[in-house]
């Protein structure tokens, strides 16, 4: 006898046989016990899940002679000659190639007679939504109202390409993608039966790439056999199906954490001059990091992953140095860069600026993605300060906000020693921030650590949490002397999406309750620090009577000098004129 492929041989034949369609099984077995037969059903669901092999046993069970529990027997004349398709009573047609008005007419005029053996006449009709437009219109009238006897079992993938009137004359059963436990439990059962040797990841591997279709998984595990000689192992798997290297995706997801551009451009060419399909390969490292997501998320992952030794050893490593929230972004982003790839032309270019993108973390630079990407890196400074781990600190650094450790004295310049001193002696002193403070009182210097973070904390209390955020990882403050708290951000983006927010306002009333003194709010970048220093300058109000013009002018010549000073120690240039 011919060899006959694993999925056709083990097709279920009865209800009981079918793998997770309880919801249908338990509708039909009651409509065959009860005699209820409806005159036109519809079966949905994506390929594998079992539409067909569910049309065949129904249509066996409502014709079979020796029902069992509403499953067909399978043993009467009648189950016989419909199995060995000896009967005409039972039809199937594929939609695909006969879906013209023509072949749909051959049907209408069959329904007009009578079943020879069985008890009811069944058309089957596979991919029921290839049908032209004047096909369904001709089987429209004969669907409503069959003869008596006749039943219509339509089935297909896409139920949105019917017509309305189709569906509404039908009893509609979606079928769901079949578990990945549950397509394991069959491959499982087969391998058994069949006395193969098999390492679990092997028949888990074959489960997650069929992608919830019970038919393909057995026809890749056929495939697979084919070539595995006596034990199918993870390996052999990989090899049948032409999968990468499991190690070598291990290896480039460890790369993007580790931020190695260079060992994945390497990585990169070897897998486009092997003629890999990138999105087949960008398929499986999302599956690798969704994987690392579970063991971060997931005590006990023996029920959800089926992973040898080594590769748990690769994944937790991977875990161990990263964060859940990067880990979720990079899933999102490579789905991105997957989809981008579809119509790329230079699809090896694009897909190695995307996944140097991930090593250098550049994601998109919206609101909504700079918000996760302070997120991803304030849950990883916690968690460093959580594991006893202190984040180094640059010793002669004046700006307290960017910093949680203060300077040491001899690398202060001496007036930011006198600014610091006078904070201090304000801090102890009882009322210390009333509002009597002079804005000169702080010409020229950093803001102070508690101040800022007051200011800072007082944004987040008014419902603005994320411009709170945005702030406090990109921003340093600078109290120029003359009632002004200049932002200045070392990317310009970050400063643009702060004045979109229009919440000068907020921050007016949040800097003023800080520092005890009204305040007025400048936004700059590094760059343009210095012409806001000039402009700043250039607005202050004329000097009391009695000072020289030339005073004033010293006054602010220094707080500038002053200020370059502070910036050239804090690692950027103030550009004055």
């Amino acid at each position: 006898m011919a060899y006959m492929a694993l999925y056709r041989k083990w097709r279920p034949m009865t209800f009981e046989e079918v793998v997770e369609q309880e919801a249908v099984v338990t509708v039909l077995r009651n409509a065959v016990i009860t005699g209820r037969i409806a005159h036109a059903y519809l079966f949905c669901g994506t390929r594998g899940t079992g539409k067909t092999t569910m049309a065949k046993i129904f249509a066996r069970a409502i014709n079979c002679l020796n029902p069992k529990n509403g499953s067909p027997c399978n043993e009467c004349d009648v189950c016989r000659d419909i199995i060995n398709r000896q009967i005409l009573d039972v039809s199937e047609i594929d939609a695909a190639s006969n879906n013209g008005v023509d072949n749909i007419r051959f049907i209408i005029e069959e329904t007009a007679y009578a079943s020879s053996v069985a008890k009811y006449k069944v058309f089957i009709i596979d991919e029921v939504h290839m049908l032209s437009a004047g096909a369904f219109n001709a089987l429209l009238k004969t669907l409503e109202e069959p003869p008596e006897g006749v039943v219509f079992i339509l089935a297909t993938t896409e139920p949105n390409k019917l017509p309305v009137t189709i569906l509404s004359r039908c009893q509609r059963y979606d079928f769901r993608r079949i578990s990945q436990n549950g397509i394991i439990g069959r491959l499982h059962e087969i391998c058994d039966d069949a006395q193969i040797a098999y390492d679990m990841p092997a028949l888990a591997f074959i489960a997650q790439k069929s992608d919830g279709a019970l038919r393909d998984a057995i026809s890749l595990l056929d495939q697979t056999l084919a070539s595995c000689g006596d034990r199918l192992t993870l390996h052999a798997a990989r090899a049948a199906t032409g999968s990468i290297d499991r190690e070598f995706i291990e290896r480039f997801a460890l790369n993007i954490i580790e931020s190695d551009g260079a060992e994945i451009l390497k990585m990169t060419s070897a897998l486009f001059s092997e003629g890999r399909d990138p999105s087949d390969f960008i398929a499986e490292l999302m599956q690798i990091f969704r994987n690392v997501l579970v063991i971060m998320t997931v005590k006990n992952t023996g029920d959800i992953l089926y992973e040898t030794e080594e590769s748990m050893a690769a994944l937790n490593k991977i875990a161990s140095a990263s964060g859940k929230e990067e880990i979720s972004l990079m899933i999102r982003s490579l789905s991105k860069l997957d989809a981008d790839l579809k119509w790329a032309v230079q699809r090896k270019i694009l897909f190695e600026a995307g996944v140097l993108s991930l090593c250098d973390r550049k994601w998109d630079s919206t609101e909504a993605d700079i918000s996760e990407r302070i997120s991803v890196l304030e849950k990883r400074v916690s968690d460093i300060v959580s594991s006893g781990i202190q984040p180094a600190r640059r010793e002669n650094s004046v700006y307290a906000p960017a910093h949680s450790g203060a300077a040491a004295p001899d690398q202060v310049p001496a007036p930011a020693k006198a600014a610091a001193a006078d904070h201090a002696a304000t801090a102890t002193a009882p009322h210390a921030k009333a509002p009597t403070a002079s804005p000169a009182s702080v010409s020229g210097r950093a803001s102070s650590s508690d101040d800022w973070n007051e200011f800072i904390m007082n944004i987040s209390s008014k419902g603005q949490a994320s411009l709170s955020s945005l702030i406090k990882i990109n921003g340093k403050g600078i109290l120029d002397g003359r009632g002004n708290l200049i932002l200045v951000f070392a990317n310009p983006v970050v400063k643009d999406m702060i004045i979109k927010k229009e919440a000068t306002e907020i921050l007016i009333e949040s800097a003023s309750e800080a520092y005890g003194i009204k305040l007025n709010i400048l936004y700059s970048t590094q760059k343009e620090l210095g012409d806001i220093i000039t402009q700043s300058g250039e607005q202050k109000a004329p000097a009391p009577s009695g000072q020289k013009k030339k005073d004033s002018g010293d006054d602010f010549g220094k707080a500038v000098d002053m200020l370059k000073e502070l910036s050239e120690r804090e690692g950027f240039t103030v550009e004055t004129e």
